[in-house]
């Protein structure tokens, strides 16, 4: 994995915050829940989640450093109990630290990013309690090519096909109708499952194109400092023509809620 820009990230996270404060609305929370809030980027989901835990904890991790360095940096709201680890969800470890320790878990919008995803819903299997939950946002598969595709399609171009040689497709959109069977395989059960068709206004060209840039890191870390924005450019053209204006974006959004699989063995 590419170490993220933390700093970047921050400033360019709006959305991301919007699609996790949807989430964070609709839950509810009694005050005491031990919380691990995986691909916790800057931590600013998860000083939210802590200020509303005022007698319980939050744990962020993520597997980029930058990010973890800024999360670590900003301030945590008062009395919260909040602490930021480096953890890659794949490394044996992450199963081995976190094992059953968690009332709530949590991941928004960062899991698309990870290739295994069996393995990666098995570690939050494995780290909520038998009575816990898992909650789970990621950008899904539907019938409209997204920006990712978009990206793909640009680096198999003659400019830019000899600096991707060998490129791993770095993001998976999972289906909606198998990601049930998906989560089974991984020891977890679907409880809610909803998936809705989202956009945001980025309100230029300009904002949008940044947001990529950041957003892209995996795809960018390929090419010379030089050569990004114009890679960059290139994919906000192939986007622009799909999307209705400049600065436009839209997306598939799967919010699940999960249950251990062993919950059912024991009541």
């Amino acid at each position: 994995m590419v170490d993220w820009d933390g700093e970047g990230y921050e400033q360019i996270s709006d959305l991301q915050r919007w699609l996790a404060g949807r989430a964070l609305a609709a839950m509810e929370l009694q005050g005491d829940e031990r919380v691990l809030d995986v691909g916790c980027g800057d931590g600013y989901v998860s000083r939210l989640l802590a200020a509303e835990l005022p007698h319980g904890s939050v744990t962020g991790v993520d597997a980029s450093p930058r990010m973890i360095e800024v999360a670590r940096s900003r301030p945590a709201p008062a009395g919260a109990s909040l602490r930021f680890e480096r953890r890659n969800v794949l490394d044996s470890r992450f199963a081995q630290e976190f094992a059953d320790e968690f009332d709530l878990v949590v991941s928004f919008n960062a899991l698309h990013w990870v290739i295994d995803q069996q393995a990666a819903l098995a570690r939050l299997a494995d780290a909520v309690t038998t009575d816990g939950s898992v909650v789970v946002q990621v950008v899904c598969a539907g019938p409209r090519r997204s920006v990712e595709q978009v990206a793909l399609q640009v680096c198999a171009t003659e400019r830019w096909r000899a600096a991707f040689d060998g490129f791993p497709v770095p993001f998976v959109h999972v289906d909606p109708q198998t990601y049930p069977a998906l989560a089974s395989s991984a020891g977890l059960s679907v409880s809610q499952l909803n998936v809705d068709d989202l956009e945001w206004d980025f309100g230029s060209r300009e904002a949008f194109s940044r947001w990529c840039t950041v957003g892209f890191a995996d795809f960018t870390a390929r090419l010379a400092p030089v050569d990004v924005a114009a890679w960059v450019a290139e994919v906000v053209d192939g986007y622009e023509a799909l999307a209705a204006r400049p600065g436009l974006f839209r997306f598939l959004q799967l919010h699940a809620v999960l249950r251990p699989a062993r919950a059912g063995l024991t009541s």
